[in-house]
């Protein structure tokens, strides 16, 4: 299997999109909004928000690519002075086909990468859903640990899902 693994850029909003939507019809808790929320999102939307991750300095969108966009991650630096020492990874995602292949684990260690180049970034912060093995087992084989729980914290078509938070220091 040939991976590349880039950064996105605009011409990827329609391949971000439908990932996105594919995902949700199996995993509806993946990125916190419905599929009818998703479908509401313009082409235009999304190449806005590509475009402002790839002009900043301190957060970034990854994409693994093997022909199609297969996975995705996103890394954000908290914006607000007293927090400026985390960056919070978000909306990890590699889709089934592709799974057990080490796409999952070339992103996060892509997006550490990044994060821990930002200056003064100490902390590495995401959340996910109990029901995630998969993802949090490879979560903790790259040194994030469980640092609390939110019980019910998200609500799809009568179920709920409890949100995992964990973290990485720049020690671990």
């Amino acid at each position: 299997m040939d991976v590349t693994y880039t950064e996105l850029k605009k011409g990827d909003a329609e391949d971000l999109m439908k990932l996105r939507l594919s995902v949700l019809n199996t995993d509806p808790y993946s990125f916190s909004v419905t599929e009818e929320e998703e479908k509401c999102t313009s082409k235009n939307n999304i190449e806005s928000a590509i475009e402002s991750y790839r002009l900043s300095t301190d957060r970034k969108m990854l994409g693994a690519r093997n022909g199609s966009l297969v996975g995705v991650v996103g890394i954000e630096r908290y914006e607000n002075e007293i927090e400026k020492h985390k960056v919070r990874l978000w909306g990890p995602y590699v889709e089934s086909s592709s799974r057990c292949k080490g796409i999952g684990d070339q992103l996060i260690e892509k997006a550490l990468e990044f994060a821990f180049s930002v200056s003064g970034v100490e902390i590495v912060t995401l959340e996910t859903i109990s029901e995630s093995k998969g993802a949090i087992s490879l979560f903790k084989k790259h040194g994030f640990e469980e640092t609390g729980v939110q019980n019910q914290a998200l609500c799809y078509g009568g179920k709920y899902a409890d949100l995992i938070y964990m973290q990485k220091n720049t020690s671990t």
